[in-house]
């Protein structure tokens, strides 16, 4: 790459860059063999502090193998998969499965996350409480370092506990899905497990009509993405969080721990159950565990609700709700805040979509840049991997098979390169029938169940099918 000075056209396009609110500063790029330009943005850090906290955030190599994702408006998280931080964001921020039946927050309240992934709870806790203190407990590395990040991203004040919670200090084996780490548990079981995700797939609005084909792909695409990682993982109690952080108080409880939840309970001392004003927690009914839960949250004082959300009705999963009726507030505290927070400016795909419209405005004619790149200082040399060449679809009968299926279900507008499944609407119903569609017309192992969720977008996913229709490489004989 070369940066041009500001001169020429590259200086008029700057110069319309920088017109833009979020925009502190901007340089072009060139590759060395031509092509479209690349924008290398700094963030205005007060009008986009989003933007340019993640910029920082990869300044300082801090992103590691997490990457960002973006699936509101106003929040851009760092995540292991684009999918699950969807889904994540989808149960706590647009459904706010853990803030019914009463559940609220005041400013400055003190929550406790058990079992926090990468901390989108914690981020709608901190949004709903202003000044609140957060203790996110997650015992597994990559989503530890999400919860941080996260917080530094959207300036909330959490401690990051990298421990599992349970009812004794120790260490405990840990079993890890990398393609679903919502389901990680000290207590997961592969089988089990499978039969919840299938239940999960087949279950909802959307799949009412599911058929003997869906469930067979729902098998295959469970198993794909319950591919395990064993761990061993610390283990602290919350009377040991709790004295450790000289808590006296805990207005939310939030636990969600994958069979673990009762264990939780049992490392709670009778001096910290009686701070506690709150709970909500996903109770695993088996063996008669959520009456066993139900009933030790009573004799503690709470009034106990539980739901099941409909696409969960094929499996054990049931959200519980506990308060203590005619508790006041803390000393202190304010009552519940509306749900406001400070701007975080915008997310990186509406910042571009804004700046390709302002460009074209401004400079008609003129080539738009191929991508922006977020950066702290143009003085730094841009640390970026080596260049990806687009993807070409290759014209083939394969492909034109794939690509008839696409069609059918997305449109023929869909049938481009970089058109992603789920920003189409696809979902994991639309995925298993695709699949299936694939397998009727080519065969089986077209593309691998979980390839939809890690490779989503048409020209990937062309490719791949391609692939797999293609004879193994023949290795070279020896002489």
């Amino acid at each position: 790459m070369r940066q041009f000075e500001d001169t020429g056209h590259s200086g008029r396009l700057v110069a319309v860059l920088c017109e833009h609110d979020a925009v502190a500063d901007a340089a072009v790029e060139i590759p060395d063999g031509g092509g479209a330009a690349v924008v290398r943005l700094v963030p205005d850090p007060e009008r986009a502090p989003l933007l340019h906290r993640s910029a920082a955030v990869e300044a300082a190599g801090r992103l590691g193998p997490l990457s960002w994702h973006e699936p509101a408006a106003d929040l851009r998280v760092a995540g292991v998969n684009r999918t699950e931080s969807d889904f994540l964001h989808r149960e706590i921020f647009v459904d706010d499965v853990y803030f019914r039946h009463g559940v609220e927050l005041p400013a400055g309240a003190v929550v406790v996350d058990v079992g926090a992934n990468i901390g989108m709870f914690t981020l709608c806790a901190a949004r709903r409480s202003p000044g609140a203190r957060i203790i996110a407990c997650e015992p597994l590395a990559e989503l530890a370092a999400a919860v941080a990040v996260n917080a530094e991203l959207h300036a909330a004040d959490v401690t990051v506990v990298g421990k599992a919670v349970g009812a004794a200090e120790g260490q405990t084996d840990f079993t890890f899905y990398p393609h679903n780490s919502v389901m990680s548990g000290a207590f997961a079981d592969p089988d089990d497990d499978r039969r919840t995700l299938r239940g999960y797939l087949l279950t909802g609005a959307d799949s009412e009509g599911a058929d003997p084909q869906d469930r067979l792909m729902a098998d295959r695409l469970a198993a794909d993405l319950l591919a395990t990682e064993p761990r061993r993982v610390a283990v602290t109690t919350l009377a040991r969080i709790a004295a450790d952080h000289a808590l006296t108080r805990i207005d939310l409880l939030k636990i969600d721990v994958e069979k673990a939840e009762e264990d939780v309970l049992r490392g709670i001392t009778p001096e910290l159950w009686a701070g506690i004003r709150q709970i909500v927690m996903e109770v695993h009914d088996v063996e008669g565990r959520l009456a066993s839960v139900t009933t030790t949250l009573e004799r503690r004082g709470f009034t106990v609700v539980h739901e099941q959300d409909p696409r969960l009705a094929d499996t054990a999963c049931v959200n519980v709700y506990a308060r203590r009726p005619g508790t006041p507030p803390p000393a202190g505290a304010v009552p519940p805040a509306p749900a406001h927070h400070p701007d975080p400016g915008p997310v990186l795909w509406r910042l571009e979509a804004e700046l390709r419209d302002l460009l074209a405005r401004r400079l008609p004619g003129h080539p738009a840049p191929a991508r922006f790149e977020l950066t702290t200082d143009l003085a730094t040399p841009a640390d970026r991997p080596a260049a990806v060449p687009p993807v070409t679809v290759p014209h083939t009968a394969r492909v034109e098979v794939f690509t008839r299926i696409w069609a059918s279900i997305f449109g023929a507008d869909a049938v481009r390169p970089d058109a992603d499944f789920f920003d189409l609407g696809g979902d994991s119903l639309t995925a298993m029938r695709l699949l299936a569609r694939l397998e009727e017309q080519l065969g089986e192992d077209v593309l691998e169940p979980d390839m939809i969720f890690t490779e989503s977008t048409y020209g990937a996913l062309a490719a791949a099918v391609q692939a797999s229709g293609e004879p193994p490489a023949r290795p070279a004989r020896s002489r």
